[in-house]
């Protein structure tokens, strides 16, 4: 019995016909399945990737914009605009519901030297994107329904540099040199030139493909120019540091000029009558030689830039000639519209020699002062920034100085009169000859412009082009916010310790001025991605 028990159940597997097909279906049931598993897992990989490339391109668009805003909401608006997400402009089918993230950030590694992430602005920008697909063969062999992809996106400006001539005016007046708590002590003026600085670490000026260049080979070409003008004899004490800069009466240049060379002044007639001075504005010409990749702060020890900005530049201590604080009643000092118009033609200059071999050429200037334009007319005793108002005065090339240019006692450049509103006027017919105009408020004042010493606006000669005014309520912080071509070009720092300063920025979060100048120097770049999980 037990024998044919065991026969029984041994003999279909000693009989091999037929055995092939139940083992052929189990093999088939497995081979679609892990057929279906690699196809699922590749649709996956191909929906990834085209998710990142949605991320990568939300994160690039809003990266322009983190300096922007206070909170996230801009950065935000843009990033969604560009995502994955059904309805927006990288929107795939097949990639089904996109979620998207936008958070700003900082990212250490592109703050200038000095700077940290503890005290400083958003500077990048990070998307997340999130998709869930269908799979179609993996729930076959019991797997899931569906995968979850994500994408991350980090990018910020301060990448390859755009095509751009720049020419910064630093005011150098006796105000500057203030010391500033609030800039780590150190005076206004090596604050102000400290932002300078740090704009240039983040601009490389090389044009692709090139590791170093001359001016022949770069995109960034930076001029560096002062006010009261300098002495033509002591200007390289600027960024030589081996003397003390004689600081001159303003010369007046012409509004049409189309390249700037210093001007010679000659008092024909009256009290001074007699008295020259030659002075420049320009500290030094347009150059892109700042620029060492390899330095800790990316900044050249041989360049003339960098060494005038690191410490040779000096500003009025005391009254006459030398560095110095004017006080007292001669002690105006400030006057816009002449350094703005020898800016210009400058870079009117510099245009006409690049352009040809540099397509997409611009031109931008960048004023930094704080606002009150009230120089007093001329005292021989104490020249130092003072307005030449003695009339007639003549250029010693032989022009009619007042009369060629404008009038006097009418507001009308040049004159020592309503000083603010001409360099509103200078600066919107900058802006109509397609110079962008960017204006930096440090402690702007609240009054200053209509006050009843020198530099008085006494008459409308000028109107916003951002804000509106009126003779009694135009202040230095009106001048420069109307200095600017748009408020997207304005930036205050109003936190000046001392100043009491109420000069604020409404169209962007940067307050200090390190932060000011690199987010400039955003607007002059081109926006790049960084590593997703980049050092904060």
């Amino acid at each position: 019995m037990r024998s044919a028990l065991v026969d029984y159940f041994a003999n279909p597997f000693r009989d091999q016909r037929g055995q092939i097909i139940p083992w052929l279906g189990f093999m088939m049931l497995g081979f679609f399945g892990f057929t279906g598993l690699v196809i699922d897992v590749g649709r996956a990989y191909v929906a990834h990737s085209q998710l990142q490339i949605s991320t990568n391109a939300a994160a690039l668009a809003a990266s322009g914009i983190v300096w922007d805003s206070n909170s996230a909401s801009g950065a935000t608006t843009l990033a969604t605009q560009y995502s994955g997400s059904a309805g927006d402009l990288n929107a795939a089918p097949s990639l089904g519901t996109v979620t998207t993230t936008v958070n700003t950030t900082c990212v250490t590694m592109l703050l200038g030297s000095g700077q940290s992430c503890s005290t400083s602005p958003a500077n990048a920008v990070q998307v997340t994107e999130t998709a869930t697909i269908r799979t179609f063969f993996m729930p076959i062999l019991f797997g899931p329904k569906t995968i979850t992809i994500s994408a991350v996106g980090m990018a910020s400006m301060l990448g390859q540099a755009q095509p751009w001539n720049v020419a910064v005016i630093v005011d150098s007046t006796g105000s500057m040199g203030t010391d500033d708590s609030d800039c780590g002590g150190i005076t206004e003026f090596q604050c102000a030139l400290n932002g300078v600085e740090t704009m240039l670490e983040n601009v490389n000026p090389c044009a692709p493909g090139y590791t170093s260049c001359a001016s022949s080979n770069a995109y960034f070409h930076v001029s560096i120019f002062t006010f009261p003008g300098i002495s033509t004899s002591t200007v390289d004490d600027e960024y030589s540091c081996s003397g003390t800069p004689a600081f001159m009466a303003f010369t007046l240049p012409l509004t049409t000029s189309t390249s700037y060379t210093p001007l010679e002044y000659k008092v024909s007639s009256g009290k001074y009558s007699g008295d020259t001075w030659t002075a420049t504005y320009q500290v030094t010409p347009f150059a892109s030689d700042y620029y060492n990749p390899s330095a800790s702060n990316k900044l050249s020890s041989t360049s003339d830039t960098v060494k005038a900005l690191g410490g040779c530049m000096q500003y009025i201590k005391s009254a006459g000639t030398g560095v110095g604080d004017i006080s007292g009643s001669t002690g105006g000092v400030t006057y816009y519209a002449s350094v703005m118009y020898a800016a210009q033609a400058a870079l009117d200059a510099e245009y006409a020699a690049l352009s040809p071999s540099v397509p997409g050429l611009r031109n931008a200037m960048i004023l930094l002062s704080d606002g009150q334009a009230n120089a007093f007319t001329y005292n021989k005793a104490q020249p130092a920034g003072q307005f030449p108002s003695d009339i007639p005065s003549t250029l010693a090339s032989g022009f009619s100085g007042y009369s060629t240019l404008g009038g006097n006692g009418t507001g009308i450049y040049p004159d020592w009169h309503d000083e603010c509103q001409q360099a509103i006027t200078a600066a919107q017919t900058i802006t109509a000859a397609g110079t962008r105009v960017y204006a930096v408020a440090y402690g702007s004042e609240s009054t200053g412009c209509t006050s009843s010493s020198g530099g008085t606006d006494s008459t409308l000669v000028a109107t916003g082009n951002n804000q509106a005014f009126t003779l009694s309520t135009l202040t230095p912080c009106i001048t420069m916010e109307n200095i600017a071509s748009s408020l997207n070009y304005f930036y205050s720092d109003y936190t000046q310790s001392g100043s009491g300063s109420t000069c604020q920025d409404n169209s962007h979060s940067v307050e200090k001025m390190n932060d000011i100048f690199q987010a400039i120097a955003g607007t002059f770049t081109t926006p790049r991605l960084l590593p997703y999980n980049a050092a904060t």
